[in-house]
């Protein structure tokens, strides 16, 4: 395989909790952003129609017309090359907060359809809700419009960015706070670090615990060994522990099996039919991890209520000084 490097894209700036309300920055970034994916993809549009010679490998020259057909990417990237807002999924139109249930159930994006959804498209006293509904963001999809493709299909998957660094990075701070509520932190990092070499194996030199910063070559490692040492952490559980640990197990179980079967170099109908239940199984598995989760409104309300406690002290003080 040959990899040729088109370009590097710009990385605008962070904008501080301050500059969240300024549009006009927001939407001068993704301008550029939008000027760079056409200035590398013009010469995609100009042979799209009229074609272009190109050598083959047997020697001959034929014909061609080259087209974009893959693009891979994490969820951050692909939500923001899209024009969607960040809790979006790029591929079907399901709602936030049936994320990870029954989307596939829900139509493919139509992302011709959505700039007259754009704020800036509509009259006043439009319809605006589509635009919450559909997770719209700032900018454009930057894949539309290019010729013999279709944009919900774009997006591919890929083992590192999917399962190494999304679902297995989400699943140990889950799998963490869960060991910490039960008390089986120490145990899962001695047992972590008592691995032995192995092939193919990266021996681990730290506890799971102590890592700051995991990469997909760490990452890789979860899978042949996570259950194992998750298994012997939770082993002779407590009375009220047995449910609990047993459900844990069973979760990440699934999401192994999963990860093991994605990597086959062929499918047929029978292994796509087993990962989708895989799947299906640990979105039912997970809420035993349910309680371990804390997100940003959560830790907005537990920053705001010592906040509240002192205002409501402070009345108080005010009421019994003035009484």
């Amino acid at each position: 395989m040959a990899v040729l490097l088109l370009a590097l894209l710009p990385v605008p700036l962070i904008l501080s909790m301050s500059c969240k309300a300024d549009g006009r920055r927001r939407g001068i970034n993704a301008d550029t952003v939008q000027d760079v994916f056409e200035l590398i993809f013009a010469p995609l549009q100009d042979v799209a129609h009229v074609g272009i010679p190109i050598d083959c490998a047997d020697g001959k020259v034929r014909l061609c017309f080259p087209i974009l057909c893959v693009w891979m990417a994490d969820h951050m990237e692909n939500v923001a090359l899209h024009g969607l807002k960040t809790n979006a999924c790029p591929k079907s139109e399901v709602p936030t907060n049936e994320l990870g249930t029954n989307a596939r159930s829900y139509q493919a994006r139509d992302y011709a359809r959505y700039p007259r959804y754009k704020p800036e498209n509509q009259s006043s006293g439009s319809e605006t809700d589509d635009n919450d509904v559909m997770n719209l963001g700032i900018g454009q999809n930057l894949f539309q419009g290019r010729d013999w493709v279709l944009a919900s299909d774009l997006y591919k998957l890929d083992i590192l960015r999917t399962t190494y660094l999304g679902l297995f990075k989400h699943l140990m701070d889950w799998i963490e706070a869960f060991l910490k509520k039960h008390g089986r932190q120490q145990a899962f990092d001695e047992v972590w670090k008592a691995l032995p070499p192995y092939p193919g194996f990266l021996l681990l030199k730290k506890a799971y615990s102590k890592v700051t910063q995991w990469q997909g070559k760490e990452m890789r490692n979860l899978g042949p060994c996570i259950v194992g040492v998750l298994a012997v952490a939770l082993r002779e559980p407590g009375g009220a522990q047995a449910i609990p640990f047993k459900g844990a197990l069973r979760c990440v179980r699934v999401l192994v099996d999963f990860n093991m079967m994605a990597q086959y170099r062929s499918h047929t109908p029978d292994t796509i039919a087993y990962m989708e239940e895989y799947l299906d199984q640990f979105h039912r598995m997970k809420d035993i991890f349910l309680e371990c989760q804390v997100t940003k409104r959560t830790q907005a309300k537990v920053d705001k209520q010592p906040k509240e406690i002192r205002r409501q002290r402070a009345l108080m003080s005010k009421r019994v000084a003035t009484s």
